[in-house]
């Protein structure tokens, strides 16, 4: 019996997928874009401003993933604090209060050096075409990237960032702020793939600090191209959102409805209901 054709044949994008990983830090992976970047045309545009964490990953890494030594922002120039756990180095500074609230943060969050730099606006960055999905953990910048990217963010489809219910960092944006930015850009929520609860001082449980209680900390969201207005959106971009919602996210339901618009648009085979949902194995393959 013949294989039937894949998602990738049947959409066949006009472009390749362009992911952005803002934050690429080593000692915090991102797996959930794996599966796309084996399975579609794509390329990777990593940044961590630690040029020998750079070139480690370029050499670790095949030609289609790509890693900059740049540090994100508004393009001017910036005080680092490079905290003793580099997960928590931040343009910001770290608020004592909040981080004395929580069991070892206040250690993880010790600024150890600090020294000026310049960031670069995501605008400005040649070597990105445009972003197709775009996720970042940068410890406060969010608000200051996406500000100043939005020409290349302009047709983006998905965007993954780590939201901060109590901020740890003096004038971090809260989940409220970044959640109204997102959506001036045209997105609305989508999933919550990742909350991270934590113990709150004095209590610890079987001797060990970061044992989760209830308080929330952070998380990581997921944003997507309002497809309430399915019909306005871009051909290309609901190709590219289909694709990355099914192989990043398993979120079926979204897809079903970009294929059934792409399908009234004659850009892909008609009664995506049937050969989309006959295949839905493929989408319940747990991510990375």
């Amino acid at each position: 019996m013949p294989r039937a054709p894949s998602l990738l044949q049947r959409i066949r994008p006009t472009l390749e997928t362009i992911i952005v990983d803002a934050g690429a830090n080593p000692m915090d992976p991102t797996g959930h874009y794996r599966s796309l970047l084996g399975e579609i045309p794509s390329r990777l545009f990593g940044f961590e401003p630690q040029a020998e964490t750079t070139a480690r990953l370029n050499a670790l890494h095949k030609h289609q993933e790509i890693y900059l030594p740049y540090l994100l922002g508004d393009g001017r120039l910036h005080t680092l604090r490079i905290c003793r756990a580099s997960v928590m180095t931040s343009l910001l500074e770290p608020d004592p209060v909040a981080c004395g609230l929580f069991h070892r943060f206040d250690q993880l969050t010790e600024v150890v050096e600090r020294k000026n730099v310049w960031t670069r606006a995501l605008d400005d960055i040649e070597e990105i075409p445009r972003i197709d999905h775009l996720k970042m953990n940068v410890c406060g910048s969010e608000k200051m990237i996406l500000a100043h990217g939005r020409n290349k963010l302009s047709d983006v489809s998905v965007v993954q960032l780590e939201v901060s219910f109590i901020p740890l960092y003096q004038a971090q944006p809260t989940i409220g702020e970044l959640d109204l930015q997102l959506r001036s850009m045209g997105l609305i929520p989508h999933a919550m793939p990742l909350i991270k609860t934590w113990g709150v001082k004095p209590l610890i449980i079987n001797n060990s600090p970061g044992w989760p209680v209830r308080q929330l900390l952070v998380a990581e969201m997921v944003y997507v191209a309002d497809y309430r207005k399915v019909g306005q959106l871009p051909t290309e971009l609901l190709k590219q959102m289909a694709l990355i919602l099914h192989y990043c996210y398993q979120s079926m339901d979204v897809v079903l409805l970009c294929l059934n618009e792409l399908a009234s648009r004659k850009e892909v085979d008609n009664n995506p209901g049937k050969w989309y949902v006959d295949h839905l194995e493929d989408c319940l393959t747990p991510a990375a």
